[in-house]
């Protein structure tokens, strides 16, 4: 069953071997992914899936890594020394594309992808492993479908861990604007405090109607990286009773960065 769930934002500049002193200006962010390692340590998790937008890429194919192994490091920011290795979940990968396929979505296996995680899944990952030292890890990732086909992956990852057995958390890694001041990665988007602040509402309220809705064009304009992976936990949890609770927010860098967990009840 699942048993918790969290939003984590996935900027690198979050790991102190990265970051440096750029790091020590996102204390809340790093404060919150504490209090979220410490919930899943309390909560004995056997599996994490971790939904990502930046693993290997396919318009309309999920993808899942099937391996007995995985982890990756940060070499590409400057950091070779961090490493991260968890066991895989092959059992619940396969039963993922399972009952993806049997709910018509197209899902396939990315073993490679496993042996070298992108920093979608690395850097929540890094901050969360004090509460998942015994856990197997199965990362998935989004694609360039629209938020409902989304969320009826969520749905069928729901049914995969049912299936399994698996005392699980579902970490959702998901950065927001991109264009909160200028100079920000993306530029200055005026659209992007807003979307900030509506997104920050919608997880509050569990607003799966908001989140389903954001369309492609609005959600280019506000430079964000979060529906479609949020949209994945919300299927994830369509039946149960949740208790959302953001943790932090805060924009260091022009990025909206969000810390929130999810309390189930049945």
């Amino acid at each position: 069953m699942i048993e918790y769930a969290c939003v984590c934002p996935h900027p690198p500049v979050i790991v102190a071997e990265v970051g440096g002193p750029r790091a020590a200006e996102t204390t809340a962010t790093i404060e919150a992914l504490r209090t979220v390692a410490c919930r899943l340590a309390d909560l004995e998790i056997e599996t994490a899936v971790v939904i990502t937008p930046h693993g290997p890429s396919a318009p309309e194919t999920f993808r899942v890594a099937p391996s007995s192994r995985v982890g990756g490091g940060f070499d590409r920011w400057g950091a070779p020394q961090v490493k991260l290795d968890f066991r895989g979940d092959p059992e619940l990968a396969a039963a993922i594309l399972e009952r993806a396929s049997a709910v018509g979505l197209e899902a396939s296996p990315q073993a490679s992808w496993g042996e070298s995680l992108d920093w979608g899944c690395t850097v929540p990952l890094y901050h969360l492993q004090p509460g998942l030292q015994d856990a197997a890890v199965c990362p998935v990732t989004t694609t360039s479908l629209a938020p409902e086909s989304h969320f009826l992956f969520g749905t069928a990852i729901a049914e995969a861990v049912r299936q399994t057995g698996r005392r699980t958390a579902v970490i959702c890694s998901a950065d927001l604007s991109h264009g909160l001041v200028p100079g920000a990665p993306a530029g200055y988007t005026p659209t992007g405090k807003a979307f900030d602040a509506a997104y920050r509402v919608a997880v509050e309220g569990w607003d799966r109607d908001w989140m389903l809705s954001r369309s492609q064009n609005e959600r280019r304009r506000a430079a964000e990286d979060a529906v479609p992976q949020t949209s994945v936990l919300m299927g994830c949890l369509s039946d149960r009773k949740v208790l959302p609770r953001v943790l932090s927010y805060e924009a260091p860098f022009g990025v909206g960065y969000l810390v929130a967990e999810i309390e189930l009840g049945v």
